[in-house]
């Protein structure tokens, strides 16, 4: 049941008590074009293909092409590459090597792609054949959450063959349990209804990320079992809270709709067995009044039943561009949201010795160094020097607006930039 990236054309998976239109969202982006809806057709045929293709072959092999395909996207994608190497050294900084993170990195890359494409092929796999690839772990954790009666949120993450979770979750509801999941619709509305049309197919409703929580929490007391992916940024509306240790902006959804309802708050994990085959855990939230950094703190448990799992493509300790001494987010309802990661910044020291004046960081979480280069040391020389210096990387550098080279090389090594605070 996890929060895909879907909607329906009409709304035939629509939750009980709130789930709206899933193509109200942008009615077809306002009267596209005739190019917009020619490549939205191209593009759904290009699924439909693929989809058709794979479920041709065997589950193992469909994996194994997956790995491979991970394995080109690794060399090809400079930039991604850096995202998911930062991403790991920010979350493991200090529990391993150098060595460890760069194998771990590739090893997210191959894992990746296999289970992107076995997503595809699960779709409409049988049912002996589904209950071939999967097997559950703990399930009394979820057992235990359901029969309190009060609704149950599922707390999940980009991990693992996703679509395995939501083909197979309907057969863990009870008669009369009615399952839904939080989604953020496609922005191609017709391959968005096909996927969501299948959702429903298995009896899975539809909350739009935009509907009004009210809607879900009626959901939740009715006794109904909720979804909600909670592992990506959420902006100014996210909570500061610390996960993985770093301080970041984090989805406050689960832990409202947890404290407003008296649902309970179930992890689930997906981790890879064997070549088309994975081991679905449930994991039970600690004990206490359900908080955003209580939820982090699941969440991550879950991340590392299998890091090399997780897809950690998506930039989440990502650096803003325009200020990158100042995080998006609203300051922590818990009392104990404190990191043990602090950001790592750099104060150009000026021509006459004097480092950069640090700008108001928010939150107060960066630990600054000063320094420049040495006569006839290159900056990226500098500045990688600086930042291998420590399990944790280099966030961001302060200088002067003069600095052309440096906010250059800054931008290349994909190390944030901010203009030094007015004397």
């Amino acid at each position: 049941m996890p929060d895909h990236d879907t909607s329906s054309s009409a709304s035939p998976g629509a939750a009980d008590g709130g789930a709206a239109d899933p193509t109200a969202y942008r009615r077809e982006l306002i009267r596209p074009t005739l190019w917009r809806r020619v490549r939205w057709r191209l593009e759904l045929a290009v699924f439909v293909g693929v989809e058709t293709f794979l479920g041709l072959l065997p589950l193992p092999w469909v994996a194994a092409t997956g790995r491979l395909a991970g394995a080109v996207a690794e060399r090809v994608l400079p930039k991604r590459r850096r995202i998911v190497a930062r991403n790991l050294r920010i979350a493991f900084a200090g529990e391993r090597s150098a060595e460890e993170l760069r194998a771990l990195t590739s090893e997210v890359f191959r894992r990746s792609g296999a289970n992107l494409l076995c997503s595809l092929r699960t779709g409409d796999m049988g049912e002996r054949s589904l209950a071939r690839a999967l097997t559950v772990r703990d399930e009394v954790v979820y057992r235990e959450a359901l029969a309190r009666g009060k609704g149950v949120v599922i707390l999940l993450a980009h991990m693992g063959n996703w679509e395995a979770i939501a083909q197979w979750f309907p057969k863990l509801l009870p008669p009369g349990v009615k399952g839904a999941t939080v989604y953020r619709p496609l922005n191609n509305p017709i391959t968005n209804a096909r996927v969501a049309a299948t959702r429903a197919r298995r009896g899975i409703g539809l909350f739009s990320k935009d509907d009004n929580p009210l809607g879900m929490a009626g959901f939740l007391r009715r006794g109904g079992v909720l979804g909600v992916l909670a592992d990506q940024r959420a902006g100014e509306i996210g909570e500061l809270v610390p996960f993985f240790g770093r301080m970041t902006s984090c989805t406050p959804i689960p832990a409202i709709l947890a404290r407003r309802t008296g649902a309970a708050v179930v992890g689930v994990s997906l981790r890879t067995v064997g070549a088309g085959r994975w081991e679905m855990g449930f994991h039970a939230m600690e004990s206490g009044e359900p908080t955003t950094v209580g939820v982090m703190r699941l969440l991550e448990r879950m991340m590392r039943v299998s890091p090399a799992d997780v897809f950690w493509l998506q930039d989440r300790w990502r650096v803003e561009r325009k200020s990158p001494h100042r995080q998006p987010g609203k300051p922590a309802r818990s009392a104990d949201a404190t990191p043990k990661k602090r950001r790592r910044a750099l104060l150009w020291t000026h021509a006459d010795g004097r480092p950069a004046r640090a700008p108001q960081a928010v939150p107060d979480d960066v630990d600054y160094e000063n320094g420049r280069p040495a006569a006839g040391e290159a900056v990226d020389v500098f500045l990688r020097r600086v930042d291998a210096a420590s399990p944790l990387p280099l966030d961001f550098v302060v200088s002067a607006e003069g600095e052309a080279e440096l906010r250059e090389v800054c931008r290349r090594l994909g190390i944030g930039w901010a203009k030094e605070a007015k004397a």
